[in-house]
């Protein structure tokens, strides 16, 4: 197949599995906040997060990505990527299984709510989870895209169906909730072990301690970068409401002086749900462009081809973009109910914040294909960084001098900043490993009316809407041809699948007109046979 069909077509795929995830969350959403008490939905809330974002790949020492980055590579055996890693991550269980039972007793002996019996239920999810991510990163490197999506799918059919019964019908509350996350890898792992069965691949005879290093030289990065995303995406809504209080009334704030800044820092983050809809964009393609910038790198024409798809890629970005800001205050309306739609207008900074992260993510896809993970480790931790000065020195000056609710300004500069640092540095490590054929001043000056956008619609001026509407003809016009190319490839795969389908149904008729054909010889054949022997 052709490399930018495959692409294509491998991003149209993942596009089902992603819309999947994304619409089972959104559809749990209003289910546990309406059966789970506060306090209960909080503490799944952060032990589920800080589940995947931070233990898992810090246990795991992040070998999912390695086994799919080793899977693309035909050098390397499935009993030796295999093995290293489902090795390395059952020690990962272990550890987290002692931490988590340490934890559970700690905090039954203090009556809170973390030392319920659901915490035990920790350690089977953790446990299914990694295994369910090590055999999905591995199905989707050997290019079974297809499976891997149905994975998902799967996966999130099951913990839905599986929520809504044991928390509705059961009334089983946060452990039914807990059942439904550890069953769903559970159905992921039993459908890929059916069709695929990589752990059929895990021989301790085939441990290799060399292979071993060379997958964690790779992986170990990816856990600090991991990390410093985490820093970059979510550590304010925590320094907004600690440096804030500490600012205003010192150690001893009160009761209430914390209750304005969560408040505050609720708003932000519900605001900050909106620039998702660009990450459900990218995140169908990036999955499909990781794939292939590591499937191309050997090509001859590696570079012509990255630089190609940059130059489709970079004017889908941008379009969603101008649309997403068109219809920003009509789609809060939708998403962000009572006090949160006042916090709408600090979307708009975030949405470009979350657009350099989705082409600092297409650049990032180039350390993984050269084994150079160590640039995305070093790239994020400029972001990180940059994020932490800002909020340690920006936010107590803020809220002493200017006023608490001006603090959220504070985080939104940051974040906006970190996200554009990281792009930019990545910019700098990818010329390292890839000559890109890119027109920068056309990228920079589409990039800047975006922003410009951003600025209008944070400020609210009246008749914003005629400035998103000349950012989108801009956008249309200086990338006419890259949009007719991309019309014509797609238009090209469906007439690839029509012509396909069409030599299907000849072969079939050619195949039973020659059967009646054959029929006919053979009853002549036997007739004459029955003649002779007469």
């Amino acid at each position: 197949m052709n490399k930018y069909k495959r692409l294509i077509s491998n991003s149209i795929i993942f596009a089902f599995g992603n819309l999947t995830v994304k619409a089972a969350q959104f559809f749990i959403l209003p289910l546990l906040t309406k059966y789970l008490l506060e306090n209960q939905y909080g503490v799944v809330e952060n032990t589920v997060v800080t589940l995947q974002d931070l233990f898992m790949p810090l246990l795991t020492l992040g070998l999912a990505e390695a086994l799919f980055r080793f899977s693309v590579d035909k050098r390397h055996t499935p009993e030796d990527i295999i093995t290293n890693s489902l090795s390395v991550v059952l020690i990962g269980v272990a550890v987290f299984s002692v931490g988590d039972l340490i934890f559970y007793f700690i905090m039954k002996g203090s009556g809170s709510l973390y030392g319920e019996t659901f915490m035990l239920l920790l350690i089977p999810l953790f446990a299914f989870k990694c295994i369910k991510n090590l055999i999905a990163e591995f199905t989707r490197g050997i290019g079974k895209t297809v499976l891997y999506a149905l994975s998902s799918i799967i996966e999130s059919a099951v913990m839905l169906l599986l929520a809504y019964m044991l928390i509705i019908f059961a009334n089983l509350g946060i452990y039914g909730y807990s059942i439904a996350l550890i069953t769903s890898p559970v159905a992921g792992i039993i459908f890929l072990s059916i069709f695929v069965n990589p752990l059929k691949y895990f021989k301790l005879s085939a441990f290799n301690g060399f292979k071993l290093k060379l997958m964690l030289k790779y992986s170990v990065p990816n856990v600090w970068n991991n990390i410093s995303w985490w820093i970059v995406q979510t550590s304010s809504k925590y320094m907004m409401v600690y440096l804030s209080v500490i600012a205003i009334a010192g150690f001893s704030g009160s009761q209430e002086l914390y209750d304005k800044a969560w408040a505050v820092s609720g708003v932000y983050t519900a605001a900050s749900k909106l620039p998702s809809l660009i990450n459900v964009v990218s995140s169908i393609f990036l999955q499909a462009w990781s794939l292939s910038s590591a499937q191309e790198k050997e090509s001859s024409d590696h570079n012509e081809f990255y630089s190609k798809v940059f130059r489709f890629y970079s004017p889908v970005i941008f379009m969603a973009t101008a649309c997403l800001m068109l219809v920003l205050p009509y789609v809060s309306k939708l998403l962000l109910k009572g006090d949160f739609y006042s916090g709408w207008t600090y979307s708009p900074l975030l949405i470009m914040g979350a657009v350099a992260g989705c082409f600092s993510a297409f650049f990032g896809a180039f350390f993984g294909a050269y084994y150079k993970t160590v640039y995305s480790m070093t790239t994020t931790l400029i972001g990180a960084v940059i994020n932490i000065l800002l909020c340690v020195v920006g936010m107590p000056l803020v809220a002493k001098f200017i006023g608490l609710e001006y603090v959220v300004y504070v985080a939104i500069v940051a974040f906006f900043l970190s996200y554009n640092a990281i792009f930019i540095s990545r910019i700098f490590y990818a010329r390292k490993l890839v000559k890109l054929n890119i027109n920068w001043l056309k990228f920079a000056l589409l990039y800047i009316t975006d922003i410009l956008v951003a600025v209008v619609y944070t400020i609210n001026i009246n008749l914003k809407w005629v400035f998103a509407s000349v950012a989108i003809i801009l956008i249309v016009g200086l990338n006419t041809h890259e949009i007719k190319e991309i019309l014509n490839i797609a238009m090209k795969m469906l007439k690839l699948k029509k012509d396909k389908r069409q030599e299907t149904a000849e072969q079939i008729i050619d195949g039973n007109a020659q059967d009646q054909v054959d029929e006919k010889q053979y009853k002549n054949n036997n007739d004459e046979d029955i003649g002779d022997n007469q």
